[in-house]
């Protein structure tokens, strides 16, 4: 697909000029500026708020099985979730950041890493993961290989296995506001790579009715849908899950679902 090549090349460029920043994209951090202490600290802070929030809603996550992180990068989220799970995988898109992810991970053992430049996740096997959590990642992805995703983390996740992802609803603004914010995210990536050609951090909106049908035909069983922050500019791992929908932006929402 066309759109997996674009976003193939996005990545790997994103990953090759500032990788760290390209994943948690805080202004003040831009040109290479988070330290690898602080950055995968985002990722405890996040992994930590994942996991109190679905022991608040009553879920209770079997910490003996395997966990997966999809999107992973450089295993920002993965190395986070290797503090609770005996294992844990990552993949990704972009060699540069699997290459990345190893090198920073060296020292982690239950935490492995894995190319997956398809739309197929065929290097993992069915029914295998008891919780798969992935963030930033489906928004930067376009229809239909968003869906086609979705379907294979539902593959891999075993019975009684929770999956919790984050997508965009929609976008609150008017047309101009719109626009400019679609192209934003693209203005800031050329002013930081510096070529004529900029890589695009792209947004793309899935509906919750969409990802409720597509989850009656997967057979995974909704539990909970809370909106979140994690479409802020600037948002870096400090999850906070919100009371009502933002009046400006892109409205997140974070899915919890079940394989039946």
């Amino acid at each position: 697909m066309n759109s997996l090549k674009e976003l193939r090349r996005n990545w790997e460029g994103l990953a090759q000029a500032d990788p760290l920043w390209a994943i948690c994209t805080d202004p003040e951090k831009r040109n290479n500026q988070w330290t690898r202490e602080d950055f995968f600290a985002t990722g405890c802070k996040e992994i930590e708020a994942v996991l109190a929030y679905a022991a608040r809603i009553g879920i209770c996550i079997d910490k003996t099985a395997p966990a997966l992180d999809f999107g992973c990068g450089v295993g920002r989220l993965t190395r986070a979730l290797g503090q609770y799970f005996l294992e844990c995988v990552g993949v990704d898109i972009s060699p540069a950041m699997i290459t990345l992810a190893h090198e920073l991970n060296h020292n982690l053992p239950n935490c492995r890493f894995q190319l997956n430049e398809g739309i197929q996740l065929k290097s993992l096997p069915d029914n295998y993961f008891g919780f798969i959590y992935t963030s930033l990642v489906l928004q930067h992805i376009a229809n239909p290989c968003s869906h086609e995703y979705i379907a294979e983390l539902v593959r891999v996740l075993r019975a009684g296995g929770v999956l919790i992802f984050q997508a965009p609803e929609k976008l609150h603004a008017n047309s101009l506001a719109k626009l400019r914010t679609r192209l934003a995210l693209r203005s800031r990536v050329q002013s930081v790579l510096g070529r004529p050609k900029p890589y695009a951090m792209e947004m793309h909106c899935i509906r919750e009715s969409v990802i409720r049908k597509l989850m009656a035909r997967l057979g995974a069983r909704f539990v909970d849908v809370a909106i979140t922050n994690s479409c802020d500019p600037s948002f870096s791992g400090d999850l906070r899950y919100l009371t009502q929908e933002p009046l400006h932006g892109y409205v997140s929402k974070q899915y919890c679902v079940i394989k039946d």
